[in-house]
């Protein structure tokens, strides 16, 4: 994957990572996983369950992104407070180990993760800005199109991902993925430090409650 210069000159301090993952095993849930989320989930309760989630510096964080892109963060909040609510409330989803994998790292560590089948992706993989009003399917079969100038995942040929809007289904990972692209994003003002944790994590937990060999990770 390569990130466009572009995204740093229009919003500074952004930070992308990336994992190219082979021989994956998909699974409804593995055991480690499941017990993996419940200390995690204790460890947030314990910090965060008497905070103001809006008072959270790295919420703050990716709510300012997301006005910056011209996205109303109270209306659709951003994936790290969304989860994060979700956890505190006994309502973290369940999708499948990598995408869970990929979940828990948002909350963990404050990065915006995502799993793609990298046999659907068509060429290089680019962290981008966009430039036009191109309408792409997500995962719950919505049309959307990112706005003007918001960060987004395309390849040769399409969006993979929107920041405000979530990921595409076209590359969305299935029972039949053996080959993941795991993207991290984060906002200005949640460091590299943390997303050189949550790549780390989710290298960690890929290879663990996945069965992947990871190929080539790097921090962009």
């Amino acid at each position: 994957m390569k990130l466009d210069p572009s995204v740093r000159e229009r919003y500074p301090d952004f930070i992308a990572a990336y994992a190219k993952v082979s021989g994956v095993t998909m699974e409804p849930t593995v055991e480690g996983l499941v017990e993996r989320k419940r200390q995690v989930f204790s460890d947030l309760k314990a910090r965060y369950g008497a905070v103001q989630m809006l008072d959270i510096p790295e919420i703050k964080a990716y709510r300012g992104l997301f006005k910056a892109m011209g996205a109303d963060p109270s209306s659709y909040r951003p994936a790290p407070e969304y989860l994060l609510r979700k956890a505190l409330d006994n309502r973290f989803p369940a999708v499948n180990n990598l995408v869970d994998s990929c979940l828990l790292v948002t909350v963990e560590h404050w990065v915006v993760a995502g799993a793609y089948d990298a046999d659907r992706v068509k060429g290089q993989a680019l962290t981008t800005l966009a430039k036009e009003m191109e309408p792409f399917e997500l995962i719950d079969g919505r049309k959307m199109s990112p706005k003007l100038d918001e960060i987004v995942l395309r390849d040769d040929d399409k969006v993979l991902a929107a920041y405000t809007l979530g990921d595409a289904k076209s590359t969305m990972v299935t029972q039949k993925t053996t080959n993941a692209l795991i993207v991290l994003w984060n906002a200005p003002g949640v460091g590299r430090d943390l997303v050189g944790a949550g790549l780390t994590a989710i290298i960690n937990y890929a290879r663990r409650y996945c069965g992947g060999h990871v190929e080539r990770s790097e921090i962009l």
